[in-house]
């Protein structure tokens, strides 16, 4: 499972999200140092919990089970909760700019792969390219005791 292009890709959206946000911050509050320091905290945070859910993907790929998710998932929202905790005790312009750099990749991602790959460059989403076809779980074979009432 190779994500190299896909996590440059997603990359450098973010990082063009974030000072898009800064760029839009500018007319309404203002030039605002705390306001930026809250973007890059939270632009940070959420790149570093990408790359974590990364790593976790992989882990999950070797090991053929779901256990990594689980811790991946507690440590990165532990770690969304103690930027936001520190950036908003800081002042709430700084909280302000922590959500709006938390939300970077997601509209990164949104704008990327929801946008430019389905209307602009008219090509297949590379996430959705499966080769063959995949088979599911039939779920009768799991016995579940309330499946009886």
């Amino acid at each position: 499972m190779d994500l190299t292009q896909f996590r440059k890709e997603i990359l450098i959206t973010t990082i063009c999200m974030a000072a898009l946000a800064e760029l839009i911050s500018l007319p309404v509050i203002g030039p605002s140092l705390p306001f930026g320091i809250g973007v890059c905290a939270g632009t940070a945070t959420t790149i570093l919990s990408f790359l974590l859910l990364v790593k976790v993907g992989k882990m999950m790929d070797a090991k053929k089970t779901g256990s990594p998710m689980v811790g991946g998932y507690f440590v990165r929202m532990l770690l969304y909760g103690a930027v936001f905790f520190i950036c908003i005790r800081a002042s709430v312009p700084c909280g302000f700019g922590c959500l709006a750099g938390f939300i970077t990749l997601h509209f990164g991602i949104l704008i990327l792969y929801g946008i430019v790959y389905r209307f602009i460059l008219r090509k297949k989403n590379p996430l959705n390219d499966w080769t063959e076809p995949k088979e599911w779980n039939d779920l009768s074979i799991y016995d579940d005791e309330d499946d009886d009432w």
